[in-house]
């Protein structure tokens, strides 16, 4: 029996850093350097990609697994001045 991934509803706050490139070296996925020390890869990324190196509150579905990478699908986010990776 398989187990699935899983999936709950959570809020991050990080800085979005590039995941993934073209073949032209263009940023074309990226990802969520979370205050926990964890990476979420976005995977509706299309719309943040003017976003990068930008700091934000995300709010979203987040799944990991054992053959999954950390994952979001940010259904709402904020714009913040700074974050803090500071405990």
């Amino acid at each position: 029996m398989k187990k699935k991934p899983n999936a709950s509803m959570q809020t991050l706050v990080g800085i979005v850093t590039p995941f993934a490139w073209d073949e032209c070296d263009r940023v074309s996925e990226v990802s969520l350097s979370a205050t926990d020390d964890e990476e979420y890869i976005i995977e509706n990324s299309a719309r943040f990609i003017d976003l990068l190196q930008k700091p934000i509150r995300a709010v979203g579905l987040v799944r990991s697994g054992k053959k999954i990478h950390r994952a979001i699908n940010i259904k709402k986010f904020e714009l913040l001045e700074s974050v803090s990776f500071a405990e």
